[in-house]
């Protein structure tokens, strides 16, 4: 279960809501469309999703009532540009956990991430132990293997989360007989799991 899915058209409001909540811990998928938003929803279950009512395809108010009633789904905050009040209570009679206006003090970073804070509580970090992908290359595999874990400039790959090239490597907790050593690569920055598999 993942945390938050941003449902946002706007690039730029979209890549914002990811840096942030992102760099808050916890862990985000976005969406541009409704119809990519069903498709992910399908997929994994979320326990926050941020809504924008005005999106491309269809009505955010359209998603509202189709993901109001699942468990999958326990909180929706409507972030939007429009300011209605009599759009507020009616979203808010409705089950959503907020109504926020786009560039109100309410919708502002610190503003936001306490909203998110009182509804899932701290994000849930697991601690990252292990060593540097770089010492575990040069002491452990061998030169010819190494370029399994590199792109095709030779170098250490993004994360595909957070963009940061700095990983672990965490050892699975049972006895390692080498040469096959078992165990899983991760983002120093955010956990994500790197593609590659040890072993």
């Amino acid at each position: 279960m993942r945390d938050i899915l941003i449902v946002e058209d706007g690039f730029h409001e979209r890549e914002r809501l990811c840096k942030l909540f992102s760099a808050a811990h916890y862990s985000v998928s976005s969406a541009e469309t409704v119809s990519e938003a069903e498709k992910i929803l399908a997929q994994e279950h979320f326990r926050l999703i941020i809504l924008d009512i005005g999106l491309g395809d269809k009505s955010g108010s359209y998603l509202f009532e189709r993901i109001k009633n699942q468990p999958r789904v326990p909180y929706v905050i409507i972030l939007t540009g429009n300011p209605s009040i009599h759009l507020k209570q009616r979203f808010l009679d409705e089950g959503a956990a907020a109504y926020l206006v786009k560039a109100s003090p309410a919708a502002g970073n610190e503003a936001l991430i306490g909203s998110i804070c009182s509804l899932l509580g701290k994000p849930h970090q697991e601690e990252m132990t292990g060593i540097a992908l770089e010492e575990f290359l040069q002491r452990y595999v061998t030169e010819s293997s190494r370029q399994l874990f590199l792109d095709a400039a030779m170098q250490v790959p993004p994360c595909k989360r957070c963009g940061k090239r700095s990983y672990l490597v965490s050892f699975m907790h049972k006895t390692q007989l080498p040469p096959s050593i078992e165990g899983r690569v991760v983002c120093a920055e955010c956990g994500c799991e790197m593609d590659a598999e040890l072993g």
